[in-house]
């Protein structure tokens, strides 16, 4: 007889006081003659009995109590269930009969919290340029600026496609001013509840990567009061806002670089340089325009991260009361040439951060896997290209995140999730900031080649699977865009050129998820993954939610009851489909290219 199991770092699963840690695991079938709490307290094996506590409907809940581990921050565990003949292991990863590596067990950091917040939220990212103009008078004009390269800034009529011969010189005229005009379009129309920018500091560029001064916010954006205003705006309606922080390099015209090239020995020794000559310095992925700080002069650290005026501690503070950064290329920010005492530098960003507001949000850009940069004594969450962009995209749309050829079927799609998931604590799967497209990528409409049911699968899984969901500005009206700067064309205010049915969609998944606490803070239980269906439920304490992904046909299946007991029916939300019981679960009807959401409640 088989065996279901379910734990997760979730109220009733998990307890935690300064001393001790109470966990509770819930078996179903198969009862083991003996379960064991796993721990490593001073990295050798401590295997504890669990008591079996109560009992319903065939589930058995077992639970022990272990001290916190001594000699690091982390406390790893994992379950053990032993029958006459033989034994398996429970870890974060699932069922095994092998022991499971201890990258994969389960963990909870004893010193480091993330923000509850986070995961209640719904975030909108903006790449202020391009979202709505609100005041035209501070565009910037053609040839206002001086760049390195030609051709030189031009300002360009609204709706325009980006020009890839211009890059970062071309200006459209989207400002802080215009994001206050759309806050109702954003919260009441829209329902999203946190904003995200692309960084507004002082730049010659449109996408401010290179920094000119961090104490500034660019004028053409509107500067210091329409950052301020957009901030109360923002907090009188219960919204959050992150900025984007570019500390690992700066414009050729920040004043440090202007005097290092200068010979100033002690603004030289901010950057990399790998010479005497002017041009021996250190660049960004070797674009001349962005030179690299080094983040072990203490000046650097000082002024940038604990200082008491430091830049990342000074936007924290009113008026201005941003609710976290998102840091950009976080894991190559260090000393020297590259990422050395990689983890060191982030630790102290950490702590500039939560030692001004312990409640504000660390994010972190890693493009691949951030496994190691998200235990709890670094970022609170990372954007989640690896853990959910990269296996949605195979999934849907047949490519890789380098847009070559890659065949997902719905198993490999489950097994690339639950790894990326095992592999951090429970809280920070929570934080991580899932995107299915952004300004560094093409749209996910692009890649679909305008397949709209598709579309609208990755947006329903964006909305229900663990983390917390980003949307990237004009996703949900179908936004188009290739490769940059295509990815980043203006928001159309034109609700003709619109896609209303996704717009509508995208509304009413989006309130789904802020209605249903299980969809914001719950565990993840995988339920059945064979060829083109994926279905899984998200589990908070009484309440239930079941989601199901179909990118075949139409199809009818039989999904094994592997859930807690719940008394309550399930409830249809959204989507195409219909679900009754069936011998050992449930049959499922699905739609062809769907996403269709149940939720049961014991309340």
């Amino acid at each position: 007889m088989t065996v279901c199991v379910f734990h997760q770092a979730i109220p009733g699963y998990l307890g935690r006081s300064d001393t001790h840690l109470s966990l509770t695991l819930a078996l179903k079938g198969d009862q083991p003659d003996t379960v064991y709490l796993r721990t490593e307290p001073d990295n050798e094996e401590q295997l504890c009995a669990m008591k079996p506590v109560r009992s319903e409907s065939g589930w058995v809940w077992y639970q022990a109590e272990t001290g916190w581990a001594l000699h690091t921050d982390l406390t790893l565990y994992a379950f053990k269930l032993v029958w006459l003949e033989r034994s398996c292991w429970v870890s974060a990863s699932g069922l095994s009969t092998a022991m499971p590596p201890l990258t994969e067990v389960f963990r909870i950091s004893r010193h480091h919290t993330v923000p509850e917040w986070i995961s209640a939220q719904v975030f909108y990212q903006i790449f202020p340029d391009r979202f709505h103009c609100g005041d035209p008078r501070s565009t910037p004009a053609s040839h206002q600026y001086d760049g390195m390269d030609e051709p030189s800034t031009i300002r360009r009529r609204w709706g325009e496609r980006p020009n890839p011969e211009q890059g970062g010189n071309e200006f459209f005229g989207g400002d802080l001013p215009g994001i206050v005009q759309k806050l109702d379009y954003l919260q009441q129309t829209l329902g999203v509840t946190a904003l995200y920018l692309n960084p507004i500091f002082s730049s010659r560029s449109n996408h401010k990567y290179d920094a000119e001064n961090y104490l500034k916010v660019d004028a053409h954006l509107g500067g210091e009061a329409a950052l301020a205003e957009l901030s109360a705006q923002l907090h009188q309606r219960g919204m959050r806002l992150v900025l984007d922080a570019v500390f690992n390099h700066t414009s050729v015209f920040h004043p440090w670089f202007i005097a290092a090239q200068l010979n100033d020995p002690e603004a030289r020794a901010r950057y990399v340089f790998t010479g005497t000559q002017k041009s021996d310095y250190v660049s960004w992925k070797g674009h001349a325009g962005l030179p690299v700080l080094d983040m072990a002069h203490p000046d650097n650290l000082h002024d940038l991260l604990t200082g008491e005026s430091a830049v990342i501690k000074r936007w924290l503070r009113p008026p201005y009361a941003i609710d976290g950064w998102r840091m950009d290329v976080i894991h190559m920010m260090g000393h020297g040439p590259g990422a050395a005492n990689n983890a060191d530098t982030v630790r102290i960003i950490r702590q500039a951060i939560k030692s001004e507001n312990p409640d504000a949000y660390l994010l972190g850009e890693h493009f691949f896997e951030a496994t190691s940069w998200l235990q709890g004594d670094q970022e609170d969450g990372a954007m989640n290209y690896y853990g959910f962009t990269h296996p949605i995209r195979a999934f849907l749309a047949g490519c890789d995140n380098r847009y070559d050829p890659l065949q997902l079927d719905a198993a490999g799609l489950a097994n690339w999730l639950a790894q990326a998931r095992s592999r951090i604590p429970f809280a920070q799967q929570l934080a991580q900031l899932n995107q299915i497209d952004s300004h560094d990528t093409r749209r996910f409409i692009t890649l679909l080649n305008g397949h709209q049911p598709r579309y609208r699968m990755a947006l329903g899984f964006l909305l229900t699977y663990v983390g917390t969901p980003c949307l990237y500005y004009g996703d949900e009206i179908s936004l188009p865009g290739g490769d940059d700067p295509d990815c980043r064309r203006c928001f159309s205010w034109d609700e003709s050129e619109w896609h209303a049915e996704t717009l509508a969609f995208t509304q009413d998944w989006v309130q789904l998820r802020k209605q249903l606490p299980a969809l914001q803070g719950g565990a993840l239980v995988p339920l059945y993954a064979v060829d083109d269906v994926m279905v899984f439920a998200r589990v908070l304490g009484d309440l239930q939610c079941l989601v199901a992904l179909n990118r075949g046909g139409g199809c009818d299946i039989e999904v094994v009851d592997a859930l807690l007991p719940l008394a309550a029916d399930w409830q249809h939300q959204a989507g195409e489909g219909s679900l009754k019981p069936a011998d050992r679960g449930w049959e499922l009807s699905l739609a062809s290219e769907s996403i269709v959401l149940w939720s049961r409640s014991a309340q």
